[in-house]
């Protein structure tokens, strides 16, 4: 199950904590954002094809290119 809870004035955090999982979160801007993105993830991790995108999100196209 997720956690959507309010960061500050403008920001949601969904957090997915799941047991053989690694945990995911992500801040989005409305609710119904955060609410969709977890629901996405959490079907991925039920059905077994979860794969953790946090490196790829953070990696730069200038570091890909090196």
């Amino acid at each position: 199950m997720a956690t959507i809870r309010k960061r500050g004035e403008y920001q949601w955090e969904a957090q997915i904590r799941k047991k053989g999982y690694p945990a995911q979160s992500k801040t989005f801007i409305t609710k119904a954002e955060a609410e969709a993105w977890a629901a996405v993830i959490e079907s991925e991790m039920v059905r077994g094809v979860f794969v953790s995108r946090g490196e790829s999100e953070s990696t730069t196209f200038a570091e890909a290119l090196e």
